[in-house]
């Protein structure tokens, strides 16, 4: 697994994780995660080219 798909897939546990919890802040935190990591993903990705 490359560190794109990587980063990618903890996007995906981070947005699912925000949608199980209750709690208003560590949803948005665990959102924000989900976007930081997807961001880096692409940025990862883009490098490699």
């Amino acid at each position: 697994m490359n560190l794109t798909a990587v980063l990618h897939a903890g996007f995906g546990v981070s947005v699912l994780a925000g949608i199980l919890v209750s709690d208003t802040t560590l949803r948005i935190a665990a959102f924000a995660l989900g976007v930081v990591l997807f961001v880096a993903g692409i940025v990862v990705s883009r490098r490699g080219d």
